[in-house]
């Protein structure tokens, strides 16, 4: 019943649904293999534009089963250079190509990034070459690539939406990381990207409407004996540092995403544990893969995966 709904809701709400922000939760999870919650990859649709920020890996699986065109992305937004945000990107590169991508990928990232793109397509040069001739025949045109290496601040405007890059300290020697703030007509849209409590993201994120940002927990016992373990905790956001950041920020709506739980410690845990440091006063989710959001007057959350649906 849920797939006749879905189309005659949207229909009837054409003329409003251009002036939504709709967020789509690819990835939630970390460098961890788990068919739940692939690593990190968020996209964020509004108006004409398809903005992908990270490409962990499963990226455009869950582009395919949120029904989107794995051709029509063609603007990629990297906050750093880590694996578990980057490992899709090859795929989406290659299959993107063959999918029929007809504009120039456009990559924005950290330093270093268009070195790692050259790589890529360094990479699969036999499959390249394969590929643009018969029967296949594709050009050359649809793995063309546009690479800006940013610095803080305004790094795309286009169609009524501005994206700004921000820098956040990520530790652990990663020299670059950034957070991205998004606002498309009055609604705006901030993701952290990996880092701790950053002073800088809750200057960016005061009032947000929507706030995605990481989380990490484990008991204090293990991280009094894991020397690894205390170090993964300072180099990421922990539950009294998210309720700091939510507290300072005062985000309309906040989404806990690439959960990095040790030790036992459950998503209920986390999430409890941060909504009771805030006092219930904002609204706190857990993020999960095919996760949709709609920023609007009234956010909403709902599920894109439709797969136990007859």
């Amino acid at each position: 019943m849920r797939f006749f709904l879905i189309p005659m809701l949207l229909m009837s709400s054409l003329p409003l649904f251009a002036d939504v922000m709709r967020v789509t939760i690819l990835g939630s999870g970390t460098p961890r293999p788990d068919i739940n919650r692939f690593s990190q990859s968020i996209l964020i649709e509004a108006g004409e534009e398809k903005l992908l920020f990270d490409a962990g890996r499963g990226a455009t699986i869950r582009l395919s089963q949120a029904q989107v065109n794995i051709g029509d992305i063609n603007k990629v937004f990297l906050t750093h250079l880590h694996s578990d945000h980057t490992l899709g990107l090859p795929d989406l590169i290659m299959t993107g190509w063959i999918y029929q991508r007809n504009k120039d990928l456009e990559v924005y990232g950290p330093e270093g990034t268009k070195e790692f793109v050259d790589n890529i397509k360094s990479a699969f040069i036999e499959d390249i070459k394969i590929r643009i001739k018969p029967p296949e025949s594709h050009t050359e045109r649809g793995l063309r690539t546009k690479i800006t290496e940013i610095q803080e601040g305004v790094i795309y405007q286009e169609n009524g939406i501005k994206v700004s890059a921000f820098n956040v300290f990520h530790g652990g020697g990663v020299k670059h990381a950034f957070g991205y703030k998004i606002i498309y007509k009055d609604r705006s849209v901030v993701i952290s990207g990996d880092t701790n409590y950053s002073s800088n993201l809750v200057s960016y994120s005061k009032n947000v409407d929507l706030l995605i940002h990481e989380i990490a927990d484990a008991p204090d016992s293990i991280k009094n004996r894991s020397s690894k373990v205390k170090g993964l905790m300072d180099y990421h956001t922990t539950p009294e540092e998210m309720a700091r950041i939510i507290k300072e920020a005062s985000p309309r709506f906040t989404v806990l995403t690439h959960i990095l739980l040790l030790g036992g410690i459950s998503e209920t845990d986390t999430l409890n544990k941060v909504r009771s440091l805030v006092n219930d006063l904002y609204e706190v989710e857990m993020a999960y893969d095919l996760m949709g959001i709609d920023v609007k007057d009234k956010i909403i959350t709902y599920s894109l995966d439709y797969s136990d649906e007859k």
